[in-house]
Protein backbone atom coordinates (compact mmCIF):
# COMPACT_ATOMS: atom_id res chain seq x y z
CA UNK A 1 0.00 0.00 0.00
CA UNK A 2 1.34 3.52 -1.09
CA UNK A 3 0.78 6.15 1.17
CA UNK A 4 2.14 8.84 -0.54
CA UNK A 5 -0.43 11.50 -1.08
CA UNK A 6 -1.83 12.38 -4.59
CA UNK A 7 -2.30 16.28 -5.20
CA UNK A 8 -5.42 17.50 -5.75
CA UNK A 9 -5.93 18.32 -9.53
CA UNK A 10 -6.60 21.93 -9.76
CA UNK A 11 -9.07 23.91 -11.92
CA UNK A 12 -7.45 25.07 -14.92
CA UNK A 13 -8.24 26.70 -18.84
CA UNK A 14 -6.66 24.15 -21.57
CA UNK A 15 -5.44 25.34 -24.91
CA UNK A 16 -7.95 24.99 -27.51
CA UNK A 17 -7.15 24.19 -31.08
CA UNK A 18 -9.44 26.02 -33.63
CA UNK A 19 -11.61 22.77 -34.40
CA UNK A 20 -12.26 22.90 -30.64
CA UNK A 21 -13.40 26.40 -30.69
CA UNK A 22 -15.40 25.96 -33.82
CA UNK A 23 -17.55 23.28 -32.18
CA UNK A 24 -17.80 25.10 -28.92
CA UNK A 25 -19.28 28.07 -30.80
CA UNK A 26 -21.37 26.09 -32.88
CA UNK A 27 -23.03 24.28 -30.48
CA UNK A 28 -23.19 27.62 -28.16
CA UNK A 29 -25.55 28.88 -31.14
CA UNK A 30 -27.45 25.92 -30.33
CA UNK A 31 -27.38 26.43 -26.59
CA UNK A 32 -28.67 29.98 -26.66
CA UNK A 33 -32.11 28.47 -28.96
CA UNK A 34 -32.34 26.10 -26.14
CA UNK A 35 -32.81 28.39 -23.44
CA UNK A 36 -34.98 30.22 -25.42
CA UNK A 37 -36.97 27.01 -25.60
CA UNK A 38 -36.73 26.98 -21.86
CA UNK A 39 -37.61 30.15 -21.08
CA UNK A 40 -40.58 30.43 -23.93
CA UNK A 41 -41.91 27.07 -22.65
CA UNK A 42 -42.06 28.33 -19.06
CA UNK A 43 -43.40 32.01 -19.53
CA UNK A 44 -46.12 31.26 -22.79
CA UNK A 45 -46.32 27.37 -22.68
CA UNK A 46 -48.60 25.17 -21.91
CA UNK A 47 -48.32 21.25 -20.52
CA UNK A 48 -49.28 18.58 -23.22
CA UNK A 49 -48.04 15.42 -22.75
CA UNK A 50 -46.86 14.78 -26.14
CA UNK A 51 -47.97 11.49 -28.46
CA UNK A 52 -47.15 10.05 -31.44
CA UNK A 53 -44.11 11.92 -33.26
CA UNK A 54 -43.80 14.33 -30.40
CA UNK A 55 -43.34 11.29 -28.42
CA UNK A 56 -40.48 10.39 -29.88
CA UNK A 57 -38.97 13.87 -30.51
CA UNK A 58 -39.40 14.14 -26.11
CA UNK A 59 -37.98 10.49 -25.38
CA UNK A 60 -34.63 10.96 -27.92
CA UNK A 61 -34.27 14.45 -26.45
CA UNK A 62 -34.52 13.02 -22.73
CA UNK A 63 -32.56 10.76 -23.60
CA UNK A 64 -29.60 12.74 -25.09
CA UNK A 65 -29.88 15.36 -22.02
CA UNK A 66 -29.68 12.65 -19.53
CA UNK A 67 -26.62 11.68 -21.19
CA UNK A 68 -25.43 14.92 -20.53
CA UNK A 69 -26.13 15.08 -17.12
CA UNK A 70 -23.71 11.92 -16.67
CA UNK A 71 -20.88 14.06 -18.94
CA UNK A 72 -21.08 16.85 -15.86
CA UNK A 73 -19.27 14.15 -13.55
CA UNK A 74 -16.59 13.68 -16.23
CA UNK A 75 -15.99 17.49 -16.45
CA UNK A 76 -16.08 17.62 -12.76
CA UNK A 77 -13.14 14.79 -12.74
CA UNK A 78 -11.35 16.68 -15.60
CA UNK A 79 -11.57 20.15 -13.90
CA UNK A 80 -11.25 22.43 -17.42
CA UNK A 81 -13.07 25.30 -16.16
CA UNK A 82 -14.71 26.06 -19.87
CA UNK A 83 -15.44 22.57 -20.26
CA UNK A 84 -17.70 22.57 -17.16
CA UNK A 85 -18.88 25.76 -18.02
CA UNK A 86 -20.24 24.51 -21.29
CA UNK A 87 -21.62 21.43 -19.87
CA UNK A 88 -23.72 23.17 -17.21
CA UNK A 89 -24.67 25.83 -19.90
CA UNK A 90 -25.34 22.14 -22.60
CA UNK A 91 -27.45 20.62 -19.93
CA UNK A 92 -29.72 23.54 -19.70
CA UNK A 93 -30.25 24.08 -23.17
CA UNK A 94 -31.40 20.52 -23.67
CA UNK A 95 -32.97 20.31 -21.04
CA UNK A 96 -35.42 23.96 -22.61
CA UNK A 97 -35.54 21.98 -26.01
CA UNK A 98 -37.34 18.55 -23.88
CA UNK A 99 -39.38 21.52 -22.17
CA UNK A 100 -40.23 23.04 -25.06
CA UNK A 101 -41.44 19.53 -26.73
CA UNK A 102 -43.87 19.77 -23.61
CA UNK A 103 -44.94 23.03 -23.75
CA UNK A 104 -45.01 24.64 -27.48
CA UNK A 105 -48.02 23.18 -29.09
CA UNK A 106 -48.10 22.16 -33.11
CA UNK A 107 -44.93 23.61 -34.84
CA UNK A 108 -42.19 24.10 -32.95
CA UNK A 109 -39.44 26.81 -33.64
CA UNK A 110 -36.52 25.42 -31.61
CA UNK A 111 -36.38 21.53 -32.51
CA UNK A 112 -35.14 22.21 -36.25
CA UNK A 113 -31.94 24.65 -35.27
CA UNK A 114 -31.42 23.40 -32.20
CA UNK A 115 -30.55 20.12 -33.60
CA UNK A 116 -29.50 21.45 -36.67
CA UNK A 117 -26.49 23.26 -35.02
CA UNK A 118 -26.57 20.59 -32.48
CA UNK A 119 -25.47 17.78 -35.25
CA UNK A 120 -22.98 20.13 -37.27
CA UNK A 121 -20.89 21.02 -33.78
CA UNK A 122 -20.77 17.20 -33.72
CA UNK A 123 -19.74 16.77 -36.89
CA UNK A 124 -17.32 19.11 -36.02
CA UNK A 125 -16.18 17.34 -33.10
CA UNK A 126 -15.45 14.33 -34.60
CA UNK A 127 -12.92 16.08 -37.42
CA UNK A 128 -11.69 17.51 -34.15
CA UNK A 129 -10.74 14.00 -32.42
CA UNK A 130 -9.57 12.38 -35.45
CA UNK A 131 -7.58 15.38 -36.59
CA UNK A 132 -5.62 15.86 -32.81
CA UNK A 133 -6.64 12.21 -31.60
CA UNK A 134 -7.59 13.95 -28.84
CA UNK A 135 -8.31 10.85 -25.69
CA UNK A 136 -10.21 12.09 -22.53
CA UNK A 137 -7.89 10.01 -19.85
CA UNK A 138 -7.55 6.26 -20.35
CA UNK A 139 -11.18 5.87 -22.82
CA UNK A 140 -10.10 4.52 -26.16
CA UNK A 141 -10.67 7.22 -29.09
CA UNK A 142 -13.26 4.63 -30.55
CA UNK A 143 -15.81 5.17 -27.61
CA UNK A 144 -15.63 8.91 -27.99
CA UNK A 145 -16.16 8.36 -31.82
CA UNK A 146 -19.73 6.15 -30.81
CA UNK A 147 -20.65 8.18 -27.79
CA UNK A 148 -20.57 11.20 -30.66
CA UNK A 149 -21.99 9.21 -33.44
CA UNK A 150 -25.24 8.47 -30.73
CA UNK A 151 -25.71 12.07 -30.39
CA UNK A 152 -25.64 12.97 -34.00
CA UNK A 153 -28.46 10.31 -34.66
CA UNK A 154 -30.48 11.43 -31.98
CA UNK A 155 -30.53 14.95 -33.36
CA UNK A 156 -30.85 13.39 -36.88
CA UNK A 157 -33.92 11.12 -35.60
CA UNK A 158 -35.40 14.64 -33.83
CA UNK A 159 -34.87 16.18 -37.21
CA UNK A 160 -36.45 13.94 -39.46
CA UNK A 161 -39.76 13.28 -37.09
CA UNK A 162 -40.22 17.17 -36.61
CA UNK A 163 -39.55 17.47 -40.81
CA UNK A 164 -41.76 14.71 -41.64
CA UNK A 165 -44.80 15.81 -39.59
Amino acid sequence: MNDTAVPPRHWYVAKYPALAWAETLIKASAILIGIVALATSLTKGAFVWPAGARLVEFAVLAILAIGLVAAIFDRFVEREIVAMIFILLNNLAHWGVVASVLYVSNRNPYLVPFCALMTVGDMVKTIFLKAHSFQVRNVPQFMLFTLTAIYITGYLVVLLVELMR
